[in-house]
């Protein structure tokens, strides 16, 4: 008798337009306010508004969040380490689409 495997994936639907606050951020990437701040004192992520006890942040903050989560703990980097090279990662993917762009 043979079994067939069935994944099955869950999710939850968001609207990318809407902001997220830190209490969101720190719930879905598992993470502290006090790490969030540090975050944005590298220049990891950065947030919509200047007024720190009101920030809010894209979705794409999240993103970065998790990259820099894991380059700390793959790399054994530190925060400054992991800002320094996602800055890297994020001009070489400007430099390589601008080479699309000019079909070079």
């Amino acid at each position: 008798m043979k079994y067939e495997i069935i994944k099955i994936h869950t999710g939850q639907i968001t609207d990318e337009e809407e902001s997220l606050t830190i209490f969101q951020i720190c719930t879905r990437c598992r993470i502290t306010p006090a790490e969030i701040y540090e975050m944005v004192n590298e220049g990891i992520i950065y947030p919509e508004h200047d007024n720190s006890k009101a920030w809010r942040f894209s979705y794409n903050a999240l993103d970065r969040i998790r990259k820099a989560i894991r380059l700390r703990h793959e790399l054994e980097l530190n925060l400054a380490g992991a800002a320094l090279s996602m800055h890297l990662l994020d001009r070489i993917e400007e430099l390589e689409s601008k080479l699309k762009r000019q079909n070079l």
